[in-house]
């Protein structure tokens, strides 16, 4: 079983990864690999795409790193985003793509996690003419029908 525990997440999301070119150049084509890879393969899921990460999500994770990092606590980051769920056999996720802006980039993913819908919207916005990962959001974004990645990174124990 593949879970992103809260001391995973500090690692991963703190790092940046060296042998990658930092941001993606299809935001929708950067969705459909990740989820080809969690499809293939049940609780075995890539290696979180960090290098894809936007500046303002690396900084909220360094912030969460210093809150989370160490010690007993266990923050709010104790399950896989891309799947919203600690263990997983997942659907092929249908995509869909909203341009918000000419540098925002919304690709959401609707797919079944042992037979549960889960809906999960992709934010991206364009740096430098590469794309980066600016936030991540789960059902409605907040309370018992979602969450939104960047929120849960600024939680504080």
């Amino acid at each position: 079983m593949r879970m992103m525990t809260a001391g995973l997440a500090i690692v991963a999301m703190a790092a940046p990864a060296a042998a990658q070119q930092p941001g993606v150049d299809d935001p929708r084509g950067f969705v459909a690999a990740t989820y080809a890879s969690y499809a293939r393969a049940a609780n075995a899921g890539p290696e979180e795409p960090t290098y894809a990460y936007s500046a303002r999500l690396r900084a909220l994770a360094a912030g969460y790193a210093r809150a989370w990092g160490g010690g007993d606590l266990v923050g709010p980051l104790d399950f896989d985003l891309w799947t919203n769920a600690q263990e997983w056999e997942i659907s092929v996720p249908a995509l869909d793509v909203a341009d918000e802006a000419p540098d925002r980039r919304t690709i959401t993913a609707r797919f079944s996690n042992y037979g549960r819908e889960t809906v999960n919207r992709f934010r991206f916005v364009r740096e430098g003419g590469r794309w980066y990962l600016d936030d991540i959001v789960n059902g409605s974004g907040a309370g018992d029908e979602g969450w939104t990645f960047s929120a849960m990174l600024a939680e504080r124990p």
